[in-house]
């Protein structure tokens, strides 16, 4: 049973490693999406002037990029006989205008935590200097020690955040960026099942 897990596992471990997504000439990876009624195509609600694409849209967009690495530029291909040229010009601004807002809250959250990183270290320092100053001032092994693990903890929450929650963060910037820039090219709904354009 064991024997058989592992085999199971190594062979999907293969599959994934080889396995690569479609590219259009200029090397994007290409997302197909099928459109029959393009009603909620965009959002009813838009912050300023501009519409935003819905986020039924975006979550197709987002849970069928998963697999691609963040860094790597985009083509969606949108198969449907219902979008019109202004629709589709629309629909080019509406997605650009969805992700620069995430693109702006994304790095707004990542200068938050390059603030909170620089103070906590700071501050952490600081507690740090004080539990030696302490140890050699005071005979109070039992106070040295609480300021020093109080210390060690905001230098930790430094690191945490710095490392781990930043990373995240940035690797979201690259596919906001990504999805701002991504190219949206339209062809009739019959193509989809045909071959490649």
């Amino acid at each position: 049973m064991r024997k058989s897990f592992y085999k199971r596992r190594r062979e999907i471990d293969q599959q994934l490693l080889h396995r690569q997504y479609e590219q259009d000439r200029d090397g994007r990876a290409i997302i197909n999406m099928r459109v029959e009624d393009d009603r909620d195509f965009l959002s009813v609600y838009s912050p300023n002037k501009n519409p935003m694409i819905s986020t039924e849209v975006a979550e197709f967009i987002e849970n069928h990029t998963q697999t691609i690495p963040p860094n790597q530029q985009l083509t969606l291909r949108i198969y449907g006989n219902c979008i019109d040229e202004q629709e589709k010009i629309m629909y080019r601004s509406a997605t650009k205008e969805y992700y620069s807002a995430k693109y702006y809250v994304n790095d707004r959250d990542l200068k938050r935590n390059n603030l909170i990183v620089l103070v906590l270290t700071w501050v952490g320092i600081l507690v740090l200097a004080l539990a030696i100053f302490l140890e050699y001032r005071q005979d109070s092994v039992i106070w040295s020690e609480v300021i020093d693990i109080a210390a060690w903890v905001l230098l930790w929450e430094a690191v945490d955040i710095s490392v781990f929650e930043n990373r995240s963060l940035r690797l979201k910037r690259m596919r906001y960026m990504n999805y701002m820039s991504m190219k949206l090219e339209y062809y009739p709904a019959d193509v989809i099942g045909k071959s490649k354009p």
